[in-house]
């Protein structure tokens, strides 16, 4: 009687043998590092290591491109890296190859735009697949009469089994037109935070992969810019935040290698240095200590280090689920690439002894060789003395009387503003909407009325640990009409409510913005459908307008041509501008009030504190923008990640409904065309 593990053998390798020869096809793939290295040749004409590919140089690669391996759980790769580093080439232009060969399936390659993304096909991608004798793989389905090949270009080539296509993250109409199970995201903090209508370019890449489940994998890799705007570095942030560490020769125990920490002494580790007495660098002082003990290594050691090297997760449990991310600095680059020498004498460039930092030089050595984004610092709004205009109403209340007894006069309208916020994805409706009631006194000054949430969204990193645990079982709220949990009926309700006066009686809202910069069709279509005469309109920043151009003011509020007579767009900068200076305003001596001037009722169920509320109002801070060493103009922009500044958007709102009021009063008739808001407000408060 024949073994049973001897049937099991024959019949395994009869198996594996009718998949190799038949079907050239591998059931067990190999190891993606193992493969690059098996396959892939650097061409001649590659400055840096031509030749036959290997790892030896840059052994940090390896956990990394290995993610890429179908059995690999891994859904999401961020790499926040230094400049020119060998990602490109190791990871990119490996990996597609990889993929092409051994686990094909649709591959999108994104870069900036699509010139940059062909470009990267073409002059990187091409010539690998030549010096590696790879031509094979690519398999054109359609030869055009005049023997183009439409399959093999450098936005498209074909293989069998899948397609890789090239794109630019600035297109959202071209990501609708694929799908793909891997994504390649490179220069990713060069991709705008919102592609169009569509959301951002990560809810866009994710929805082109939905078909794909659990399988999909998406890697974005980046030099990093500025803190507050960085696309790599909020997906870092999501990570398992992976440094790469060394053994050290001294004592065995592990290290992050870093440019610079201080110690518990106050000394430095990481990469030091002496000056002479001109404060010129010495280049033999030039060594790394060690965290650990103060051990002294010369760069010449970094290669066999490297070998002993590893990845060590620095999050002690990641943000989002199955998303590995690294950062990596030039300090462990390989020989032949800039070393230590270079660095410190680029950083002492930009931050010479004994004089002022050149800020523009530090920003670029963080970015480019530290592969960390820099934190620009900017003109910031408080609120300490904001706080202190809070008055004795209550939340709710029309304060009409506090008005006539402050010199305001009477409260000629109530404006209703809100924020829309969140993530609508096909399987993942999550959302939130942020809204202030406004009283408009005849005198210009504002009495914040009440304000208020609906939905639960929060971003993971928002959350405290109770929300959390309990994220399971909250209520999840959604911008689609005619449904549970849908935010519109709820907000309709504030819309139509009656708003009681302190001196009796009540007042309604005179004017609602909707905020549609995120959700635009369904907001669009709930503006839409108020057609009772109520005035409800959407309002949404002018994209091309980034910044503010120095000494120009332009008209606040414009209507839009795409939704004429529902739609306003909004000089998003010049309006923070003006709210920045509202919050500086003071009372005078005698008590009156300025235009401008803003009050607050009583703190109030945990309404118009200072984390509910008034904290949103220092999420954002005003920065230069430069252009060939020149200030061109400026820009409002979030201080990091983790700010809340939803209120604070909501009364830019606020103020821009008044303005659009005046807009449809001089609309209404021909002898109103030429009115100012004085004349508006004498027209009401003579009636």
């Amino acid at each position: 009687m024949l073994n049973h593990q001897l049937i099991v053998s024959a019949w395994r390798e009869s198996f594996m043998k009718i998949n190799e020869e038949i079907y050239n096809f591998q059931v067990i793939k190999p190891k993606v590092d193992q493969w690059i290295e098996a396959n892939i040749i650097i061409p001649d004409s590659t400055p840096v290591y031509p030749g036959p590919y290997s790892f030896d140089f840059t052994p940090y690669m390896r956990e990394i491109v290995n993610h890429i391996h179908p059995s690999d759980p891994t859904r999401f790769v961020s790499i926040m890296k230094d400049g020119q580093s060998g990602f490109t080439t190791a990871l990119v232009i490996g990996g597609i190859l990889y993929l092409i060969s051994e686990a094909p399936d649709g591959i999108l390659f994104t870069a900036a735009d699509i010139q940059l993304a062909s470009k990267t096909i073409e002059e990187r991608l091409d010539p690998v697949i030549r010096s590696s004798n790879l031509d094979h793989l690519i398999r054109p389905n359609v030869i055009k009469k005049t023997n183009n090949r439409t399959g093999d270009t450098s936005k498209k080539k074909e293989f069998a089994g899948g397609t890789l296509t090239a794109l630019g993250t600035n297109s959202a109409n071209s990501f609708r037109m694929f799908s793909a199970k891997y994504i390649l995201a490179d220069d990713y903090d060069t991709a705008p935070k919102e592609i169009g209508k569509e959301g951002s370019p990560k809810a866009v890449m994710k929805t082109r992969q939905n078909s794909f489940g659990e399988k999909a994998k998406t890697f974005f890799i980046s030099t990093p810019t500025v803190t507050q705007t960085s696309n790599i570095y909020e997906q870092y942030l999501l990570g398992t935040q992976k440094k790469w560490h060394w053994p050290c020769p001294a004592c065995g125990n592990y290290f992050p290698v870093e440019w610079q920490t201080v110690q518990e002494d106050g000394s430095y580790a990481g990469v030091i240095w002496k000056l002479d007495d001109h404060k010129k660098l010495i280049p033999e002082t030039v060594l790394y200590k060690t965290q650990c003990c103060g051990h002294l290594i010369e760069e010449k050691e970094k290669y066999d280090l490297n070998l002993l090297g590893k990845w060590i997760a620095t999050a002690a449990v990641s943000e989002e689920r199955r998303h590995e991310s690294y950062q990596k600095n030039f300090i462990y680059n390989p020989p032949g690439f800039d070393g230590w020498i270079v660095g410190v004498e680029e950083w002492l460039q930009a931050c010479p002894p004994g004089e002022k930092v050149v800020v523009k030089l530090l920003k670029t050595f963080s970015n480019l060789r530290l592969g960390m984004p820099f934190a620009e610092t900017g003109e910031s709004p408080k609120v300490n003395d904001l706080m202190n205009n809070t008055r004795t109403y209550k939340p709710g209340i029309v304060p009409d009387s506090t008005s006539e007894s402050d010199g305001n006069g009477t409260i000629i309208m109530l404006t209703l503003a809100c924020d829309l916020n969140g993530i609508m994805e096909k399987d993942n409706e999550d959302v939130r909407l942020d809204w202030e009631l406004l009283a408009h006194s005849s005198t210009g000054v504002t009495y914040s009325v009440d304000h208020g949430s609906i939905g639960t969204f929060k971003r993971a990193r928002d959350r405290s640990r109770k929300e959390k645990e309990e994220d399971m079982v909250r209520d999840r709220w959604t911008l689609t009409h005619n449904v549970k949990f849908s935010v519109w009926k709820t907000f309709e309700e504030v819309i139509r409510q009656e708003y009681p006066l302190e001196s009796g009686g009540s007042m309604n809202v005179s004017l609602t913005v909707v905020d549609t910069g995120f959700g635009e069709k369904l907001a669009m279509q709930f503006i839409k459908s108020f057609t009772d005469g109520t005035y409800i309109y959407g309002v949404k920043g002018r994209i091309e307008n980034d910044y503010r151009k120095i000494q120009r003011d332009t008209t606040p509020v414009i209507r839009s041509r795409e939704h004429p007579g529902h739609l306003y767009i909004v000089e998003v900068n010049q309006i923070k501008d003006d709210l920045a200076q509202m919050m500086k305003l003071r009372e005078g001596e005698d008590g009156t009030q300025p235009s401008g001037y803003m009050n607050y009722p009583q703190p109030t169920d945990g309404k118009y504190t200072m984390k509910s509320y008034f904290s949103h109002y220092e999420g954002e801070r005003r920065t230069e923008v430069v252009k060939d060493d020149q200030v061109i103009g400026y820009k409002w922009e979030k201080k990091n990640n983790q700010v809340q500044n939803h209120f604070w958007d909501v009364r830019i709102y606020g103020l821009v409904a008044p303005l659009i009021y005046l807009d449809i009063f001089k609309r209404s008739k021909s002898a109103f065309k030429n009115y100012t808001w004085e004349d508006f407000v004498l027209l009401v408060t003579a009636q």
